[in-house]
């Protein structure tokens, strides 16, 4: 075994024969660090995905429906089944919906009514069925329905002879999406009288779309009323300000909308845009 001394002696001999670059055994450590460091990220790793698994074939993943609207408003279709399969903890899942509608229905329309879960704990909502949507959530189970509604709330549903293709599909990860990227469009009625209505869950703006309200300089007679909980006005606003489809941000602590009427009584469609 090497005395104390000599195993200086012998370090101090490697130092110098290292040549300029190392000047001394603080410097040598560091050279030898940084040298493994370097080998360390020449080194790439290869994660190698599973060209097969539960989301395929098994339409737990992906899945359609085609065929007749039912002929009754309030009707659930079962799209994309409850998928448990999304394994490991809640993370971002983004969901997307397609359709094409073959025969155009009379009245008829149907929501995506889409539930999520995480844990022991389950939260549905409704949106638009658009032709083309994509949203990101939180969940380790989802499923997708659809549900027949009125579209025209002043006159009866109507699917008579009408057929639609609905798609959905859940894969893992985010996507591009803007603040709101899903709407909930309310059925378009006459305001006969004042309105009150809930809001949705997730929702983020609101838009009341007003016959013939195509320019923000011109009051309309109708008035729009954020309120909380208690039922006090957060805000209040002349519908001129949704003119031209223009949504307006809804006050925290926001729970439902109270539509005044003032005088005639123009055809309204509330709408909801959603953010997650």
């Amino acid at each position: 075994m090497l005395a104390r001394r000599a195993f200086l002696a012998l370090v101090g001999v490697v130092v110098v024969a290292c040549g300029d670059a190392v000047t001394s055994a603080a410097d040598f450590t560091k050279s030898v660090a940084l040298g493994m460091r370097s080998a360390l990220r020449s080194t790439v790793a290869t994660v190698l995905e599973p060209t097969d698994g539960p989301w395929a074939n098994q339409n737990a993943f992906g899945d359609q429906f085609f065929g007749p609207l039912p002929t009754n408003a309030g009707k659930v279709i079962e799209v994309l089944p409850k998928n448990t399969k999304l394994y490991g903890p809640p993370s971002v899942h983004s969901v997307a919906l397609g359709r094409s509608d073959g025969v155009a229905a009379q009245n008829a329309d149907v929501y995506a009514r889409i539930t999520i879960g995480c844990g022991g704990v389950e939260n549905s909502f409704d949106c638009d069925w658009l032709h083309g949507a994509q949203l990101a959530l939180v969940c380790n189970s989802v499923s997708v329905r659809a549900v027949t509604y009125a579209p025209h709330g002043d006159a009866d549903y109507s699917a008579a002879s009408a057929a639609v293709a609905l798609k959905a599909s859940v894969a893992k990860g985010n996507t591009s999406q803007g603040r709101c990227p899903a709407t909930y469009t309310m059925p378009t009625q006459g305001l006969f009288g004042n309105l009150f209505f809930s809001v949705p869950d997730f929702a983020r703006e609101f838009c009341l779309h007003v016959g013939s309200n195509n320019d923000p300089a011109v009051p309309t007679d109708v008035l729009v009323h954020f309120r909380n909980e208690g039922g006090t006005d957060l805000a209040a606003y002349n519908a001129q300000v949704f003119a031209g489809g223009r949504s307006i941000p809804l006050p925290g602590g926001t729970n439902a909308i109270f539509v005044d009427k003032l005088g005639a009584s123009p055809l309204v469609t509330p709408q909801f845009f959603l953010g997650f």
